[in-house]
């Protein structure tokens, strides 16, 4: 009995230590803990600055110290980190007349391999990653992921792409297409990505004609999350909004998550976004399942006035409280889909919110460890009295000759 009373109590603590993702730690944290690699391509550093999201600024070698990364929580990585040519060259002219280049004596080549193991653990530690455009060899070289056109990646044209969006993309923008301009030849053209939920995808031009496959897709390994596009043009819109919020503020959509995990309830919807200044409110789709849904909400500073809709645009529910963590319970008698609209309550703007859905009652939190724990113990004590009658002992009988 004590056997068990042991086993039961070892599993149960492990199992309620296991729901949530695994966070990456570091000895010492920098004070913000989302990171950004100066690019000379897609200058996520102006975008993070305009959305007033708090960031570090890490140069291209800073990605070999895994134990750099490793102290934030987000990690942008676009297109156009590389060595910088010209910044390792010293350039001698004589007014308008060259007389020499050459490299600089501290010129230093960053290793491709490290840095790809580092993006590796960190991800798999439970960091969130953004990567576009030709930052797409990391991934390929840290989980090799990716298959081409030809073998070839760099097969794009410039050209005007209209984008099938779905899922996640598709909730966050109330759009099934998009229109998206590639405005320089020789972008990452993939055929296709393995274990990767795609969540843009579109016909687009090449050298040997017209190819279809991912345009932007999300990537769960370990405990962490990655998010990749071959669109890395700055241009503002939906599109790129829906990236930035996603990895900048995986770690609000994560507390949600282990909340519906909690209960044991599969999540349906993801959901990061802000209210910028000049906006008056925020609406997004969320999936239903047949039975009874979670709402669950969570804002980093800003109160909001929530309405949560139906299909038909009716009102199911308002709420205006000063409570920046909410939960809302919707049923539904088949698979369907409802709105959620956020009012800022103050004037106060740029503040992240994360909404996840998740199907299935609340009864009992942690059930599914319970019964795992259940099942060891019912292993425990199998494998007990087999050891006390069978082995201990041996076995026992008279001799018929």
């Amino acid at each position: 009995m004590a056997l068990a009373i042991v086993v039961m109590a070892a599993v149960l603590c492990a199992g309620a230590h296991a729901v949530p993702r695994h966070r990456n730690k570091a000895p010492t944290r920098p004070r913000n803990q989302v990171a950004v690699v100066r690019s000379k391509y897609d200058d996520v550093e102006a975008t993070l600055r305009y959305y007033r999201i708090p960031h570090d600024l890490l140069f291209y070698r800073d990605l070999e110290n895994p134990e750099r990364v490793a102290a934030y929580r987000s990690l942008f990585v676009p297109s156009g980190v590389d060595n910088l040519l010209e910044e390792g060259l010293d350039v001698y002219a004589n007014n308008f007349r060259f007389k020499s280049v050459t490299l600089k004596p501290d010129f230093y080549e960053v290793d491709r391999d490290k840095v790809a193991l580092t993006v590796r653990r960190f991800i798999k530690n439970g960091g969130s990653a953004y990567f576009s455009g030709y930052s797409f060899d990391y991934l390929q070289r840290a989980f090799n992921m990716f298959e081409y056109f030809e073998n070839f990646p760099y097969m794009g044209l410039s050209s005007h792409v209209e984008a099938d969006v779905r899922n996640d993309l598709s909730r966050f923008s109330l759009k099934r297409r998009m229109g998206l301009v590639y405005d320089h030849p020789g972008w990452i053209g993939l055929r296709s990505v393995r274990n990767a939920e795609v969540i843009a995808s579109g016909s687009f031009d090449t050298a040997r004609g017209i190819r279809s496959g991912p345009l932007a897709f999300l990537a769960r390994r370990g405990s962490g999350e990655m998010l990749y596009t071959s669109y890395d043009s700055s241009a503002p819109g939906e599109f790129r909004r829906f990236g930035i919020y996603r990895i900048a503020g995986a770690r609000l959509m994560e507390d949600l998550e282990d909340m519906a995990a909690k209960w044991g309830q599969g999540v349906t919807g993801r959901i990061i976004n802000a209210v910028h200044g000049g906006e008056y409110a925020a609406t997004h789709r969320l999936d239903l399942a047949a039975g009874t849904n979670y709402i669950y909400f969570h804002s980093d500073r800003e109160y909001f006035q929530i309405d949560l809709l139906d299909r038909g645009l009716s009102l199911i529910e308002s709420r205006d409280i000063f409570d920046r963590d909410q939960t809302f319970v919707v049923d539904s008698g088949r698979e369907d889909h409802c709105y959620i609209r956020l009012y800022p309550s103050t004037n106060d703007r740029f503040g992240i919110y994360a909404v996840v859905s998740a199907s299935g009652r609340r009864t009992v939190p942690y059930r599914y460890h319970f019964l795992a724990a259940l099942g060891v113990i019912a292993a425990a004590g199998a494998g007990y009295f087999m050891y006390r009658h069978f082995v201990s002992t041996g076995y026992r009988g008279r001799w018929r000759g």
